[in-house]
């Protein structure tokens, strides 16, 4: 039987039984990529099975995450920047994803730097992409466009047969208006309740006369290159080197139609996770997706997110059209209404994570006070903010509890009833 590298070690360690009818060579191809993103502690390596009594996440770069929610695993989107030919700075490639074997995809708007891939792993894989119903039509588009590519289909892995098909949900209906809609999405009943909805996607608008225009700092460590050298990319180049494929999305309906989502737990003290990957600009109710709303726009969707069960963890953008006026205004907008327990980042430029970090921190202080029709944002009510650096924070599990009691919190039953019965 042919074996990969772990599992030749596992089966010398006496983890596995080589003559084990569960163990093959697409188990271990399974096992390994587990292993990697969730790390071996919480993937049984017989089985490729991850616990089911933890959520693991395990961020990927820029404002994907590979999340095991009591062993049902999912990525939250799937565009994964330097993915390389080969393990590079991005210590993974292409077919890690896919050997994965998530069970669903959640993208949070169609552009290209959040739903590249998004169409190849569902086709390769099964899982179900859940979009809006603009950006599935783009995704059948670049599927369609994979299946005629010559480069992929002279390739074994690469390969799409005319027959795949992917399974795009549309959340909401098309056009929606941002906070209008919750979807449940029963998928992963009865173990975890999804619900989704459209939102603001980030815009520039002039500088508050609140807080004044505030300047960011925005200036990449230059040694990044030199630190990390690129390989080659997976992206085609012109010219075309050995190893390149074609997996973006594409232009199309649905690239700024902002979806935000909500996983809550049924166990334990009901933890939660939301997802955003663009902030708009609530004051003025506007975004790139929605340029002639309201401040009534902006005011129901932050009423929307407070209503919801209570966030313990937010994975969350911490980039935005409207820094170059207005900092990072509409980021503590967005943490003052939903106040999660724990803000987990992403988005940021290559480089400068450490500068949108201490941007975000610096914000929070400037807003900490009320100040005209801002009610303020006081200090013990800010979340614990772990922030991620592309590449030292990659691939370091994440593991919640979801019995742990730091997750109670004496509002949430009443509204994981009231959105999740």
């Amino acid at each position: 039987m042919k074996t990969t590298t772990l599992a030749k070690a596992l089966l010398a360690a006496g983890i596995l039984c080589s003559g084990s009818a569960a163990f093959s060579a697409a188990d271990a191809a399974l096992v390994n990529a587990r292993i990697k993103f969730f790390g071996p502690e919480n993937v049984d390596p017989a089985t490729g099975l991850v616990k089911k009594d933890k959520v693991v996440f395990s961020w990927l770069g820029h404002n994907a995450g590979a999340v095991s929610l009591l062993g049902r695993v999912i990525m939250l989107e799937s565009y994964i920047p330097r993915l390389e030919v080969t393990p590079g700075r991005t210590p993974f490639v292409i077919r890690d994803l896919v050997e994965l074997k998530p069970e669903a995809i959640f993208i949070g708007h169609g552009h290209s730097d959040h739903a590249d891939n998004a169409a190849f792993i569902a086709a390769k894989t099964g899982a179900t992409l859940y979009m809006t119903p603009e950006a599935c039509g783009t995704a059948q588009t670049a599927l369609n466009r994979m299946k005629n590519d010559p480069y992929m289909q002279a390739d074994a892995f690469f390969a799409i047969a005319p027959s795949a098909t992917v399974k795009c949900v549309g959340v909401t209906s098309a056009g929606s208006v941002p906070g209008t809609e919750v979807v449940r999405i029963k998928q992963f009943e009865p173990l975890v309740c999804i619900n989704g909805f459209r939102a603001l996607h980030s815009t520039s608008v002039a500088a508050d006369p609140d807080w004044g225009p505030v300047p960011v700092v925005d200036t990449p460590d230059p040694r990044d290159q030199e630190l990390f050298p690129a390989g080659v990319r997976l992206t085609p180049s012109n010219p075309r080197l050995a190893g390149q494929q074609d997996l973006r999305q594409g232009s199309g309906p649905g690239g700024a139609d902002q979806l935000d989502f909500q996983f809550t737990l049924r166990t334990g003290y009901n933890f939660t996770i939301f997802y955003n990957n663009s902030i708009g600009a609530f004051k003025e109710g506007k975004g790139s997706n929605w340029p002639n709303g309201t401040p009534a726009d902006g005011q129901r969707v932050l009423n929307l997110m407070r209503s919801l069960p209570n966030t313990d963890l937010n994975f969350s953008s911490l980039s935005s059209g409207n820094t170059d006026n207005n900092g990072w205004r509409d980021h503590v907008y967005h943490a003052e209404a939903l106040r999660p327990k724990i803000l987990t980042s992403g988005h940021a430029p290559v480089g400068a994570s450490l500068q949108y970090y201490s941007g975000f921190m610096n914000h929070l202080k400037l807003m900490e006070q009320p100040r005209n029709a801002w009610p303020g944002f006081p200090k013990e009510d800010w979340p614990i903010v772990r922030n991620h650096t592309d590449p030292t924070d990659l691939l370091k599990p994440e593991v919640y509890q979801p019995g742990d009691p730091a997750w109670y919190h004496p509002q949430k039953a009443a509204r994981v009833a009231q959105f999740c019965s």
